[in-house]
């Protein structure tokens, strides 16, 4: 196909003979390709002709398969020769407009050869379309430029499915969608640029088996670009930017049913552009220590559901013994690389919005909304105390549970100073707190 789209940019006769069409694909296959066998250029000569609004063949009854057979052999296609191209309006439309040459040219590089093969681009012809390095930006949409009022909208444009949160466009292509008014909790990862996205599956347990987590675990396994979607509260549709799976974790997360089950968290990170070679030292490092597993802050944990307050202080104990465990596991590694690869601890969070049982831990908190989220949760922002990115530990006793007004003084206020000592102190002193409920009578 790209050879075919160069020869459209060079201004090449819309048909061309089976044995000129064969010597052209085996020499570029013999240098980009898969290691097929040499005979394989019969393949896409005949299927395409399956697709008849898009390649058709002269005489094409005159080679036909024989009875049980897939495609027409080599003799016969060497004997009649052929002559196949586009259609005359696929044809027309292209050389009408080289810019959808070169949309195509770019999807089908970000697709199948990324990064793009040295040479590759000249070698079909293109190389007066698509300039090296600017392949990105023949693609479109074009991250930050797009707004649509609703799913459907991007449906119609864009093709491609509208009622799921993942999936393709009609180019092939991987998209996430995120709607801030949830049904799944989808957040920045505070101190990074990272996303969280959490998985498919409304109700129960998710799993890897099928629907669109199957699909972000091959995007992971294969190291493949994600468009990242976003709708902001009373906004339109976005295409923010594209993304790549540097994480997979397993945590506890509310149901559409508001009951806690386990869902998957990926853990994206932004890239400028859906081409390897363009994407930044600081994501190829952390995509050279995901080792692809699930990592599981549910393991021997239980689901935030505690009636009285000896639940809570069990479940408080357990959870803080797994911030615990998996702090040292990351004991020994460098500064960096701790950090990046731990992230945030969901663990340490749902054990913080345990301990503050719905309220701003803050004492003489003026600013504590009465109304709830969508899903039910009270309006609470958990902060460290000393900051991840001045190596605070990512543990309960540095955590405290703010609503939005306090979490800007503590960020912003010109008391934050003398807050945030007073919070340290505090933050401890509920983490003991918490851990003694389990003796309470």
């Amino acid at each position: 196909m790209l050879w075919l789209l160069g020869r459209v940019a060079v201004g090449a006769p819309r048909l061309t003979t089976w044995r000129e069409t064969r010597a052209a694909f085996e020499k570029l296959e013999a240098t980009y390709g898969n290691g097929a066998t040499a005979d394989s250029a019969q393949y896409p000569f005949w299927t395409l002709h399956a697709t008849d609004a898009l390649w058709e063949i002269k005489d094409a009854h005159r080679i036909a398969p024989l009875p049980g057979r897939r495609r027409p052999t080599i003799s016969v296609l060497d004997q009649v020769n052929p002559e196949a191209g586009f259609t005359p309006a696929v044809y027309a439309m292209l050389t009408g407009d080289l810019g959808l040459v070169a949309n195509a040219a770019a999807t089908l590089l970000a697709r199948f050869f990324n990064p793009v093969p040295v040479g590759l681009v000249a070698a079909v012809g293109l190389d007066g379309v698509v300039p090296a390095g600017r392949e990105a930006d023949l693609m479109l949409p074009i991250p930050g430029f797009v707004a649509f009022p609703k799913r459907t909208a991007i449906h119609a444009e864009l093709g491609g499915q509208w009622t799921s949160g993942i999936g393709t466009l009609d180019d092939g292509l991987m998209c996430v969608f995120s709607d801030a008014k949830g049904p799944y909790d989808d957040q920045s990862i505070p101190g990074t640029d990272l996303i969280e996205y959490r998985g498919q599956g409304l109700n129960g347990d998710q799993t890897l088996k099928g629907g669109g987590n199957a699909q972000l675990l091959v995007c992971q396994q294969e190291q493949k670009p994600i468009r990242y979607w976003h709708q902001p509260a009373g906004g339109d549709w976005g295409f923010d930017t594209w993304t790549v799976i540097v994480d997979r974790r397993l945590v506890w997360g509310k149901g559409e049913d508001k009951q806690w089950r386990r869902e998957f968290a990926w853990v994206l990170a932004p890239v400028p552009s859906p081409f390897r070679d363009q994407w930044p030292q600081s994501v190829l490092e952390r995509l050279a220590q995901d080792d692809q597993q699930t990592h599981d802050e549910t393991f021997e944990t239980e689901a935030p559901t505690a009636v009285t307050k000896q639940d809570a202080g069990r479940q408080y104990r357990k959870l803080c013994a797994s911030v615990e465990r998996k702090e040292s596991l990351n004991h020994g590694r460098t500064t960096r690389t701790a950090s990046d690869r731990y992230f945030r601890s969901a663990d340490a969070r749902i054990a913080v919005m345990l301990r503050a049982q719905g309220m701003c831990e803050k004492p003489d908190c003026g600013g504590q909304p009465a109304d709830v989220t969508d899903r039910g949760d009270a309006i609470l922002e958990v902060d460290h105390v000393d900051e991840r990115a001045a190596q605070g530990r990512d543990h309960p006793a540095n955590m405290i549970a703010l609503c939005p007004n306090c979490h800007a003084i503590k960020t912003r206020g010109s008391t934050r100073r003398d807050l945030k000592r007073k919070l340290k102190t505090l933050a401890e002193r509920l983490h003991r707190e918490a851990e003694a409920w389990e003796n309470v009578l």
